[in-house]
């Protein structure tokens, strides 16, 4: 088997000097351990999710001049990489200061459906060259033969995407009795977690190596296989509880902030994040803000006093405003508004602690969010939270039932009347969640990033901004 360099650097959209580094380091890790060719997934130069940056001219000169500056520190041994072109992604092989385009091209709609159409690399027997062609098509130089397929699928993660690419990347090896390898950036882009495990299956369908989840990493196959990554994936609840602690560590880091803070009385599950954030950056500055509002019980405010002296996080308490009704809409509104200065003014980023199901069905809560940075919990529900974090809260009955009509609106598009013809004794339940949806669309366009979680595979990606259509 060729002994194959896989590489999954973590990015940052835009920083090209940064991502370089991170190849080439990569790169000569690959290099000191023997690999005869080197593959890093594609978009690693200036980043997967740019936005608007990929529209711009000044933009993609940078690409441009990166990936030649790029080609000029790879040495004997090529470097296979994707960057953007007119038609999608075109894959280079970078050699000796060379930069050689290869007739493959991943297209731009494949990127949108998530799909990852294999790619050919072959290598002639006399000279030892590699050149990359899409699969399928006539062999012009019959002294090339086929060594690897590769399948560079560029998308953020979701549930059940690894266990479904690496079923497909099986298929393929025991279809072409050939090895097939599957590479992808790890690390987080904004909201988006990108997953990483860089995997390369046998020609017999056997699993040779994994990368490590979510992290940077890098091997060469055969010989240097990572023991400990090559058994079955973690199960999908250990997966989404480390996308978020990842996530959130990521989003925080790559944003520049040194300090975050949050309201340890926002929600049910505000001490949930308030240990999240401790264990994923135990280093990090954080201030936790009190609101003594109206109607909060002293019990409350006392456990989140005992809370923010276990973790460490320096706790800054607020006392009850005086200029508004107590227990009015405009209470918690003025008192987010505050919060959010008092962070502006410690250069802190404000985390939020809401979740899927106060955003869908909590007006005050969702005007009150609108003032926050980051929600690392927005895609997740009360319900799921509470199977994942057992220890940190437990779903009344009437959130499971909720949640699960919000689900089925949500994420499978399911019809309200549909839905309601299922279920009548529940119609009035899942007509007042729909009017609730429709009246704070506007008011959830202003939302904050939120890392995007959770999804069905196969099915359009389904943002924390929920839409439900009748």
């Amino acid at each position: 088997m060729l002994r194959t360099g896989l590489i999954q650097p973590e990015t940052i959209p835009g920083q090209f000097p940064r991502n370089l580094r991170a190849i080439v380091e990569l790169y000569r890790t690959c290099l000191d351990r023997g690999a005869e060719i080197v593959i890093c997934p594609p978009l690693a130069l200036g980043g997967m999710n740019t936005g608007e940056l990929a529209l711009r001219s000044g933009f993609r000169a940078q690409h441009q001049a990166a990936l030649e500056y790029l080609a000029r520190e790879i040495a004997e041994v090529p470097l296979l990489l994707g960057a953007p072109d007119a038609g999608g992604i075109r894959l280079y092989l970078l050699r000796l200061g060379r930069l050689l385009p290869q007739k493959a091209v991943i297209p731009g709609e494949c990127q949108e459906k998530n799909s990852a159409p294999a790619v050919g690399l072959f290598r002639g027997k006399e000279s030892g060259e590699f050149t990359v062609r899409p699969v399928g098509e006539q062999n012009e130089r019959p002294s090339f033969k086929p060594c690897l397929l590769l399948r560079m699928p560029a998308a953020p993660w979701h549930e059940g995407q690894l266990e479904q690419d690496e079923e497909e990347s099986r298929r393929l090896a025991l279809e072409t009795a050939l090895p097939v390898a599957t590479v992808r950036l790890a690390g987080g882009e904004g909201p988006f977690m990108l997953p990483g495990a860089s995997s390369l299956w046998s020609g017999t369908g056997e699993l040779a190596a994994r990368l490590r989840l979510f992290e940077r990493d890098a091997a060469v196959i055969p010989g240097e296989i990572p023991a400990d990554e090559t058994g079955p994936l973690p199960a999908p609840d250990w997966q989404t509880r480390h996308v978020l602690r990842k996530g959130t560590a990521d989003f925080i880091l790559k944003t520049g902030c040194g300090s975050a803070c949050l309201n340890l009385l926002e929600s049910a599950f505000s001490s949930l994040l308030a240990h999240v954030l401790k264990k994923s950056l135990p280093d990090l500055p954080v201030t936790g803000f009190i609101p003594r509002l109206s109607g909060t019980p002293e019990k409350d405010i006392a456990r989140a006093e005992h809370l923010a002296a276990g973790l460490g996080i320096r706790p800054i308490s607020l006392p009850p405003m005086s200029e508004v009704q107590p227990g009015s809409a405009e209470e918690g509104c003025l008192s987010a508004c505050r919060i959010r200065a008092l962070a502006d003014e410690e250069g802190a980023l404000l985390l939020s602690s809401l979740n899927g199901t106060d955003i869908t069905t909590d007006l005050r809560a969702i005007r009150a969010a609108c003032t926050a940075d980051f929600m690392p919990l927005k895609d997740l529900y009360e319900s799921e939270l509470a199977a994942l974090f057992p220890e940190f809260a437990t779903a009344s009955p009437e959130a499971v039932l909720r949640d699960g009509l919000l689900m089925r609106l949500h994420r499978e598009h399911v019809s309200a009347t549909h839905l309601a013809a299922l279920m009548p004794d529940r119609e009035l339940e899942i007509r007042r969640l729909q009017r609730l949806a429709r009246t704070t669309e506007w008011d959830r366009r202003k939302l904050p990033p939120g890392l995007f979680l959770r999804s069905i595979p196969g099915t359009p990606e389904v943002p924390a901004i929920h839409q439900m259509a009748d």
